[in-house]
């Protein structure tokens, strides 16, 4: 009876779980839109305030078979395929502070809900800094970007976010607290059971603290940008820029994106990124733009200060455009120039914008859409690309569409092989698929 209820009435279910987390651990009615994701109205939002509460709401959604769909401040829930169920979206955001920060180990523990930005903030106090981009900067927490391993630009000379993190709190479905991982740096004994959460997007479990790397923050930073007649030879470019002695921090390929109109939207530009102490940057800033003219630039900007700043942010902010379909390739590098070139004349008629990670393989498609978008027929023009990445060694992952799209397409793909074995991690971790159900891998 309690069941059926609970589906018929959202009253009851917010009475069950206010008795859990308190009325302030409640979302009001008038805010859940917030939440609400491809096209799904969650019953209820819960904010927990601490683990204990986390561990109460998850047996309590265990017992009466409810879905819990984990979130931070719900700047992820576009990336997954459509959910089989959406009952209960638990909000990590009230356990946002930071539990231990030694600057000289340059390490430090937070909560999950902490937002990057208020993090940074603190670190900046101290000179240092969590070495990730990802979109959303402002908004997104800690518990969203390991989630989703979302990493940015920066990824080029600090890797993703598993290379960031030392250890993790986790919540699994039957309330147990499981830690992996540790607080230094050269913690190596036993398996890397943080290799298992990173990247599952809330599917095994909830994460509600992190560990992790920092980095001091660089002296001096600037931006060198340059335009060139086509694709490959900004590329071929770029690679030789990754290549050198100078280790940028960012290389990135921008087609048809103006990026605040500090750059040539109408020409593939290298958008190239650098740090370090005041002599090293001028150093790097001489070579990089020796580079750039001997292999055909056709003009070499160098952006520092505040309009630094708002590239870079422009750069960082490029797949968080909610108004359009944001697609990500993983490539050889080799094979970047191909598809660059590929997509940009195959969609020159579609405003499409791509960016391209060119020292990590990546490449970013960014398509608009509109109430007169064809979502079957550019569910077929991304299929033909993921046979194509595909067949080059890579993949193609949609992350971020309107649910039309995702009627007509799986936004992950084949993992072949792998599928079996997610599968019997996902129903070892969660044995009653209560957590983000349908929306990972083959429908996990």
């Amino acid at each position: 009876m309690k069941k059926e209820r609970y589906m018929e009435n959202s009253r009851a279910l917010h009475d069950e779980l206010e008795g859990i987390v308190g009325e302030t651990g409640i979302l009001p009615e008038v805010r859940i839109a917030d939440y609400t994701f491809d096209g799904y109205v969650p019953k209820t939002v819960v904010l927990p305030a601490s683990v204990q509460e986390i561990q109460d709401v998850l047996r309590f959604a265990a017992k009466e078979n409810l879905s819990v769909i984990p979130a931070g401040t719900g700047t992820k829930l576009g990336i997954g395929n459509l959910p089989t169920k959406v009952d209960i979206v638990l909000s990590t955001t009230r356990l946002n502070s930071v539990v231990e920060y030694e600057p000289a180990d340059l390490t430090v523990t937070v909560e999950a809900g902490i937002r990057l930005a208020t993090l940074q903030a603190e670190l900046a106090q101290h000179r240092q800094l969590l070495p990730l981009d990802p979109p959303y900067s402002d908004r997104c927490t800690i518990g969203g970007i390991v989630s989703a391993n979302a990493s940015g630009s920066l990824r080029l000379r600090h890797g993703t976010a598993r290379n960031q993190v030392l250890g993790l709190q986790v919540v699994h479905t039957n309330g147990t607290i499981v830690k992996s991982g540790g607080k230094v740096v050269k913690n190596v004994a036993g398996y890397d059971l943080n290799k298992l959460y990173i990247g599952a997007f809330g599917t095994l479990g909830i994460v509600t603290e992190v560990t992790l790397k920092l980095s001091p923050i660089p002296v001096q930073e600037a931006i060198l940008t340059a335009s060139f007649e086509n694709v490959q030879d900004a590329v071929n470019t770029g690679l030789n820029v990754v290549g050198s002695q100078m280790l940028p921090m960012f290389v990135n390929l921008l087609i048809n994106f103006e990026a605040g109109g500090a750059i040539d939207a109408k020409r593939p530009t290298l958008v190239v990124g650098f740090g370090g102490d005041p002599e090293t940057v001028a150093w790097q800033l001489e070579q990089g733009q020796g580079i750039m003219e001997q292999n055909g630039a056709l003009g070499v900007t160098i952006t520092e200060g505040e309009l630094q700043r708002h590239l870079h942010r422009d750069v960082r902010e490029f797949a968080a455009n909610a108004e359009r379909v944001i697609v990500k390739l993983n490539l050889k590098r080799t094979d970047i120039a191909k598809f660059a070139l590929q997509v940009a004349n195959e969609n020159a008629d579609h405003d499409v914008q791509v960016m391209t990670l060119l020292g990590s393989g990546v490449l970013y498609l960014a398509v608009p859409v509109t109430s007169d978008t064809d979502f079957q027929g550019l569910a077929e023009r991304l299929t033909q690309l993921r046979q194509s990445a595909m067949e080059a060694g890579g993949n193609l992952i949609v992350e971020n569409a309107p649910s039309e799209l995702k009627q007509n397409i799986d936004v992950w793909g084949s993992f072949g092989d792998a599928t079996s074995l997610m599968k019997q991690v996902k129903v070892r971790f969660d044995p009653s698929g209560l957590l983000n159900p349908g929306r990972f891998v083959s429908s996990i």
